[in-house]
């Protein structure tokens, strides 16, 4: 499967999808998003969203917000495309982009989002705290 990261600009033709992606329950219960959040991820100065293109077709995508040399990051991945191997793939690409000028990656994950903290324990995430029902994870590139 070819996993691509394309960075969404203004008037993406896949904008639709993505919202659609976004209000599915399953992502939506971990994951909620205000009407102009599209906007503000296009807009803002340091936040880039990658969409998930799995061969030729938006899966999901990557919410990235830097902030000094830690980037702090979101991903959903639309449920018929789940435990194919996409996601993992596609946070290995997006760590061989952020790792030429980024030092850390944090991600907070609701506690009950097992396949997320399975996924991200995987990939060398450490815990390091909880509030209320979430969970911050951190990996270091040094």
């Amino acid at each position: 499967m070819n996993i691509e990261l394309i960075p969404l600009t203004p008037n993406d033709h896949d904008l639709a999808e993505l919202v659609r992606i976004h209000s599915e329950p399953s992502v939506s219960k971990y994951i909620s998003i205000s009407e102009n959040y599209f906007g503000y991820v296009i807009d803002a100065k340091d936040v880039v969203y990658y969409k998930i293109v799995a061969d030729g077709k938006t899966v999901g995508g990557i919410h990235c917000e830097q902030s000094g040399d830690l980037v702090y990051l979101s991903i959903c991945i639309d449920a018929e495309h789940r435990r194919l191997g996409i996601a993992e793939n596609a946070l290995r690409q997006l760590f061989v982009k952020l790792r030429t000028n980024m030092n850390t990656v944090e991600i907070s994950i609701n506690d009950t989002n097992f396949p997320s903290i399975q996924l991200f324990k995987k990939l060398c995430f450490i815990e390091i705290g909880k509030e209320d029902e979430l969970i911050t994870y951190r990996m270091s590139f040094t």
